[in-house]
């Protein structure tokens, strides 16, 4: 199905309207320094990130001035176990536009069905984020998201148990030319492949705590994310993490 027969499908599809406490949910949950409960930061995560793809495909749309992509990154996800051993799940190829992370392929290591079915998902998100877009997101509601999605940097933190989902954070930019890229506490400085990074905890809550280095002379990309998770005696347990292998510069 291509663009000009989605919109004629939508065009005849009239959805009832989202519920006035969906609206205010997604305003007050999505920019909260505070991270909201799981299944919440799910959902916001993924209004968010259809929202930054949305502004990437109707950039790229016929008739659009094409989209220049000065950059990729090679990155590898890793899984930790509880032992402490760990195990590639996922490597992708991905750029970076307007703030959000942009996948141009990706593969399962040793998984080759796998990686199939997953890049053929890759190839219908697009279209299924505009569907939903229309299906549960009003026009008033959709201008908002957008004019938010400036003001954030998004980034492809890892896979579900199966790796055919991706998962997606945003969190807001830090404030001021000469500050971090993420808005949080910064933790440290490092030099990831060449490239200058500051180590910023976003401000999260609850047991998980994420550290994003992101590199303001590639637009904040952040070529490294841990995911740590509170145990019982107050320690935090690293779960899982995006390490980039290489940056390949157009």
């Amino acid at each position: 199905m291509n663009d000009a027969e989605l919109d004629e499908l939508l065009n005849t599809w009239t959805a009832p309207p989202p519920p006035p406490s969906l609206r205010e949910n997604v305003l007050a949950v999505g920019w909260q320094s505070r991270a909201p409960r799981p299944r919440k930061r799910m959902f916001v995560a993924a209004i968010l990130a259809a929202a930054a793809l949305l502004l990437v495909v109707a950039q790229a749309r016929p008739g659009s001035p094409p989209v220049r992509i000065p950059y990729t990154v090679d990155s590898e996800f890793i899984r930790y176990a509880n032992d402490g051993s760990s195990s590639i799940e996922m490597v992708t190829i991905s750029y970076q536009i307007n703030g959000a992370e942009i996948l141009r392929s990706r593969f399962i290591p040793g998984h080759p069905f796998g990686t199939a079915l997953g890049r053929a998902l890759d190839a219908t998100l697009p279209l299924w984020s505009r569907l939903m877009a229309r299906l549960t997101v009003d026009p008033e509601m959709s201008e908002k998201l957008q004019r938010h999605v400036p003001h954030t940097i998004g980034s492809i933190t890892g896979c579900d148990a199966s790796c055919l989902v991706l998962q997606r954070y945003f969190f807001a930019r830090g404030a001021g030319a000469d500050s971090a890229c993420l808005d949080g506490a910064i933790v440290a400085h490092e030099t990831i492949l060449n490239y200058p990074t500051t180590a910023v905890q976003p401000r999260m809550g609850g047991s998980v705590r994420m550290t994003w280095w992101t590199a303001p002379d590639l637009g904040c990309f952040a070529l490294r994310v841990t995911t740590e998770e509170k145990q019982p005696d107050g320690t935090f347990r690293l779960v899982s993490e995006k390490r980039a292998l290489r940056i390949n510069v157009q």
